[in-house]
């Protein structure tokens, strides 16, 4: 009966009650947890008078073990199945409210640690049970959907949070945090499909070693150029979501200005991610892949040359993060061209730990440059884009004269 209903589900696509249901957890998930990506840089400024740097340290942690579980995870799925391992995931957001709450710098390393340790699980199993329901013909609008649920979460909590900023306290929003996220939690474990994991597969999971399942995907040059997008863009965005809140914090001298930028941005990022995610069902990846990577470029040199004016900041910071967006929207796309059947899990999991390497290396730098000179993370953001604007070029060159791996 099971396996009977898991087909129906998989040939119903976008109306399946697994994608439906996975995109309702993932709004509610990105918006409880925004105030942290909105005003974390700001608390840690603002309320525990600390520089840049530290904010840099902390998010680097929590990046690194997202990426170093994102790999680890894509073997869980393999062999307990996509919901235990998104259900574990989950289970790390509810620790996000409990940061605003700390001021210890080991407690605080200690959170983000465990934050980043799930981290790894949510993100694997969830972009792979976006891969499995949803049809390959129709996943550039499911990615743009799924993602969508994030960047509407996001909008809608910065922006609340922006509204009640001013007369509740940073520990106040992280309790409504942490018990809203266990509504979460419980309507995943309730309401997401079961999902199976063949006998055979499981069997081979369970005789491989980690490096044995992920040392063929290593030896193929297009996984190298899907990872290289990764490390390019992400290093960048990486460095931009640090600094971006801070130029704003510093130059309109209001923390509630930061959560609206990120309310109005997020606004702008979901139109973009359900424009490319049509463009790709009916156009193909390549065209909305480059001209995303090349707004990415353009926004980078915005916001070198006006990151002392908060029009600009609010013009070139929305464009960059409508751009960065996109591509990330398409990356479920190339992996399942990418990747085999029985490979996805693993593909998603390397993707997911250059993706965390790339944030880790950007918060590092990124609160590093902004202190010594605010255009200088867009500056070096311009080229890296550039950079990862050609590696695009090549993958989709590579991907155009080979067989979908649907």
């Amino acid at each position: 009966m099971d396996n009977r209903q898991n087909e129906v589900e998989d040939a119903s696509g976008l109306l399946s009650r697994t994608f439906v249901v996975l995109c309702l957890v993932y709004f509610l998930n990105s918006f409880l947890s925004s105030p942290f990506s909105a005003l974390f840089p700001v608390y840690i400024e603002a309320d525990l008078a600390r520089p840049p740097w530290f904010t840099g340290y902390l998010r680097g942690l929590m990046l690194l073990l997202g990426g170093i579980f994102a790999v680890v995870a894509g073997r869980f799925c393999d062999r307990f199945g996509l919901k235990m391992t998104l259900i574990i995931g989950l289970a790390g957001s509810a620790l996000t409210g409990l940061v605003f709450r700390t001021g210890d710098p080991v407690g605080l390393s200690l959170l983000l640690f465990m934050m980043g340790a799930a981290s790894g699980p949510w993100s694997t199993a969830g972009q792979s049970i976006l891969i499995r329901a949803v049809k390959p013909a129709h996943l550039g609008l499911g990615g743009a959907l799924y993602f969508l649920s994030n960047t509407l979460g996001n909008s809608l909590g910065s922006l609340c949070t922006g509204l009640i900023k001013t007369d509740w306290s940073f520990a106040q929003i992280g309790v409504v945090m942490s018990v809203g996220m266990l509504g979460v939690i419980a309507l995943a474990g309730l309401f997401l499909p079961g999902d199976r994991t063949p006998v055979e597969r499981a069997k081979m999971a369970e005789s491989e070693s980690l490096w044995a399942a992920y040392k063929p995907l290593l030896a193929r040059g297009e996984i190298w150029l899907l990872l290289s997008l990764r490390l390019t863009i992400t290093t960048f965005w990486g460095m931009a979501t640090l600094a971006m809140p801070l130029l704003i914090y510093r130059v309109a001298q209001s923390e509630s200005m930061a959560a609206y930028f990120a309310a109005v941005s997020l606004v702008v990022a979901a139109a973009c991610q359900l424009g490319t995610g049509v463009l790709n069902d009916r156009l193909g990846h390549e065209k909305p892949l480059l001209i995303a990577a090349a707004g990415i470029c353009l926004s980078a040199v915005g916001m070198a040359f006006f990151h002392d004016s908060l029009t600009g900041l609010f013009v070139c910071g929305t464009a960059l993060t409508g751009t960065a967006w996109a591509v990330s929207t398409l990356v479920p796309k190339l992996i399942n061209d990418v990747a085999a059947a029985d490979e996805k899990n693993r593909v998603v999991g390397l993707g997911h730990m250059a993706w965390s390497t790339s944030m880790v290396s950007g918060s590092l730098i990124g609160g590093y440059l902004v202190d010594l000179h605010p255009a200088s993370p867009f500056a070096l953001g311009a080229l890296l884009a550039a950079g990862g604007t050609l590696g695009a070029w090549r993958l989709c060159a590579h991907l155009d004269n080979r067989p979908s791996a649907a």
